[in-house]
């Protein structure tokens, strides 16, 4: 079966050379030069991924990011900008953005991060139940809290806390959290991300009281594994 993909770009150019890249992977694709024209779209509610620029004519690519989120759960957010610092990034992922892409991409690049997106909604399996405690995680003071439990987090911490909570499944690939963390200066390893996940997870699993507050996907990368709540 083939995979509606909506694209979102304002220039005409890129958006013909996107489009048409998509297309020749097999994909029905439809373009768009503005966010107005997205919401307008009848075939919006069957698509399983959107392509987004975010400086776009009027309601921007991030807006249009957290209302779509909002509408569309299980919708596939794919961000595309020259908007790259690690700000702009967290920015991202938090309107709800599972990529977040830097501009030039190449066809094959794209192609690939949309069948990416694509599998881990076919092939996701919820192994380890949310739990039903309302956990609230301040973005100011990166302080996790449950009731009148409280404990802090350091600034990675809580990037990687906020950016799983608003993604697809409250799931990242690897790479994802990897070019989350990394700066200008200091670039992540694979392995110095499983190191800061794993004191990540044993510091919530004494607060949470769960054995996989955060689930490792074997291949792929990782997923929350309690509800939390941004604010």
């Amino acid at each position: 079966m083939s995979h509606r993909i909506v694209v979102v770009e304002d220039s005409e150019a890129l958006n013909e050379l996107l489009c048409d890249a998509l297309r020749k992977s097999g994909f029905e694709v439809q373009g768009f030069l503005d966010a107005e024209s997205v919401t307008e779209y009848a075939q919006l509610k069957d698509t399983a991924v959107i392509v987004l620029d975010v400086q776009l004519p009027g309601e921007s690519g991030l807006e249009l990011a957290k209302r779509l989120r909002g509408l569309m759960p299980n919708l596939g957010i794919l961000i595309l900008t020259t908007r790259t610092s690690n700000t702009n990034r967290i920015e991202g992922y938090e309107a709800g953005a599972d990529y977040y892409l830097p501009k030039p991409v190449s066809p094959d690049e794209l192609v690939d991060a949309v069948n990416s997106l694509i599998r881990r909604k076919r092939q996701y399996v919820d192994v380890n139940p949310l739990t039903s405690e309302r956990y609230l995680l301040s973005r100011t003071t990166q302080v996790l809290s449950c009731g009148s439990r409280s404990v802090k987090l350091s600034a990675g911490e809580a990037a990687i806390l906020v950016a799983l909570s608003t993604s697809l499944d409250k799931q990242l690939e690897h790479w994802q959290i990897m070019e989350l963390l990394s700066t200008n200066t200091d670039q992540v390893s694979r392995s110095t991300l499983d190191v800061r996940i794993y004191r990540l997870r044993a510091k919530l699993s004494d607060f949470t009281q769960s054995e996989y507050p955060i689930v490792s996907i074997r291949g792929v990368g990782y997923r929350l594994g309690f509800e939390l709540e941004v604010v």
